[in-house]
């Protein structure tokens, strides 16, 4: 059983992580998501069962852009644990060599 705020960290690609801090807010468990890279805070997202999906996000710190093509967030409920999904890419700090990404950047139970 999870223990609420619960938080997890991920790396996704290019010195980019994603740090999921999941909460009970009015009673439903809310995602606040947000990504960093070395060159600073590139961007943060909300998720809820009100508002489950984020499409086609930008993110930038200097040079170096975070494209988010979706995230979704599932809450956890019964025997279904609850999790956070994103892909798209990011560039190096100089804005370069973009790479991609498929994670699943968060999970709880």
């Amino acid at each position: 059983m999870t223990t609420y705020p619960y938080s997890q960290t991920t790396m996704l690609v290019n010195g980019v992580s994603s740090t999921t801090v999941v909460s009970i807010m009015s009673g439903m468990q809310v995602a606040f998501i947000s990504f960093t890279s070395p060159a600073g805070t590139l961007g943060s997202i909300i998720l809820s069962p009100v508002q489950p999906t984020g499409v086609n996000i930008e993110f930038k710190s200097g040079q170096q852009t975070l494209q988010i093509d979706i995230i979704s967030f599932s809450a956890q409920f019964g025997f279904n644990s609850g999790q956070v999904t994103t892909n798209g890419r990011a560039t190096d700090q100089e804005g370069k060599d973009a790479m991609s990404f498929y994670d699943q950047i968060a999970t709880w139970s």
